[in-house]
């Protein structure tokens, strides 16, 4: 060939092409296997290595990374598993309760003995009875609390800022929170649950059971606070 000819030859068989071709003809060194000993590849720790071990490495590389995959994936399945027994727990609980103590005794338990989540709040607005302050919510405040964080939901994942904070919880060191309004229309109040971690509430998290915890707290809570009024 000449010299001409090996440099069109050279233009036209890019890696590309070679690429295609080994794809397309997968027994390509099945029927050349004498190759594989003479091909050689760059380690960067041990140097030229041939075909056979390289494919040796990802193999192993490749079975490495699904273990920690599947690893993880069980870790995940547990955690879903403790998470969801804990909400079915307390679903019956909050049933079981016969006052507004020992609604906010069942949700502390769960939230904070079982999730492990470090606060939990809970405030009425405008309550028809008289609570503690720690329960109550000044108006002007919750309002604009309200116009920030429940403009397209009446549950909301995330931060709060330093103010809203401090609104709902003190000193307490949280990072990110759960806000779900309570009652019918969410005029009732608000059930706030805090974690250190800042990704641990985040809007695009599955709602299921916050939703349900919703539901049956806006269901429970209206008769329990006349009967607390009442005692």
């Amino acid at each position: 060939m000449s010299s001409e000819s090996k440099v069109i030859a050279n233009e036209r068989l890019d890696d590309s092409l070679i690429r295609e071709y080994l794809q397309e003809n997968p027994d390509f060194f099945t029927r050349n296997d004498d190759l594989l000993t003479q091909l050689q590849f760059q380690h960067s720790e041990k140097g030229a290595v041939s075909l056979i071990e390289r494919q040796q490495q990802k193999l192993r590389l490749r079975v490495h990374q699904l273990e920690e995959e599947i690893t993880e994936l069980m870790i995940n399945a547990r955690r879903n598993e403790t998470i969801f027994s804990a909400y079915s727990n307390l679903y019956v609980s909050l049933l079981r309760c016969q006052s507004l103590t020992q609604i906010l005794e069942a949700l502390r338990k769960t939230f904070e003995n079982e999730l492990e989540m470090p606060a939990l709040s809970v405030k009425f607005f405008d309550s028809p009875v008289e609570l503690d302050d720690q329960y109550s919510f000044a108006s002007d405040t919750h309002k604009k609390l309200l116009s920030k964080r429940f403009n397209e939901s009446s549950i909301y994942l995330g931060r709060l800022t330093e103010q809203e904070h401090k609104l709902l919880f003190q000193d307490e060191k949280i990072a990110s929170v759960a806000l779900l309004l309570l009652g019918e229309n969410g005029e009732l109040g608000m059930l706030a649950v805090g974690n250190t971690n800042a990704s641990h509430f985040e809007p695009a998290m599955d709602k299921l059971l916050i939703n349900q915890l919703q539901a049956l707290l806006s269901a429970l809570l209206p008769g329990l606070l006349k009967q607390h009024d009442a005692a």
